[in-house]
């Protein structure tokens, strides 16, 4: 056993010990063995991360493309909107001015209108005055009333009281028709403020349409 003991292999010293030269031999080749599966882990992790990096950053590009052309298309479509709505506000301002100049139209017209119903209703309050009539009325009247006082301080004949008769018929006939005619002929309100309400009373265009 002794003997044993002292034979030691080529690659050990003397002095030192062949299980503890070879259990750190062991360690040493355990620890290289652990670097090189940890380098191999790290290269292969740089080339994944590469890889991913690329992938993604070709995905993102991709992506951003996608919305930048979304964009321009937005873009483009906001223009012609916006062109569109500089179209309807030049549109909207135009018919403000034609607006504009109908009201002021319209208003030169409506004074006009007044002052012709003003001349027209002056006119036929003129020629409708009531007045005119009574005066031709009294008249009659007075001759009739100077003829009775002439007549009672006189004296007639038969004759003559045909005659009379014959005319207070024509007479009394003629006033009825008078009656009758001015009754036919009611007096109209031609005044400004009954043309404005007829006016504003009237239908609209589309409501007479329908």
């Amino acid at each position: 056993m002794d003997n044993a003991r002292g034979k030691h292999g080529p690659d050990c010293n003397p002095g030192t010990s062949c299980a503890s030269r070879n259990d750190s031999t062991s360690a040493t080749r355990e620890l290289e063995s652990i670097r090189e599966r940890a380098l191999e882990v790290l290269a292969h992790y740089k080339k994944n991360k590469t890889v991913i990096r690329r992938e993604v950053r070709k995905e993102y590009a991709s992506a951003i493309r996608h919305l930048e052309k979304e964009r321009a298309q937005r873009e483009r479509i906001i223009k012609d909107k916006m062109l569109t709505i500089d179209q309807l506000e030049a549109r909207i301002e135009s018919l403000d001015n034609e607006v504009f100049g109908l009201r002021s139209r319209s208003k030169l017209w409506e004074h006009e209108c007044a002052r012709i119903s003003d001349v027209y209703h002056r006119t036929v309050m003129y020629y409708s005055n009531p007045g005119l009539v009574e005066v031709q009325l009294q008249v009659v009247s007075e001759y009739t009333d100077a003829l009775i006082r002439f007549v009672r301080a006189h004296k007639w004949d038969k004759d003559t009281v045909i005659m009379a008769q014959r005319y207070c018929d024509s007479i009394y006939t003629k006033l009825r028709e008078l009656v009758r005619e001015i009754t036919m002929n009611p007096l109209e309100d031609t005044s400004l403020a009954s043309a404005r309400k007829n006016t504003d009373a009237a239908p609209l265009d589309s409501e007479t349409e329908k």
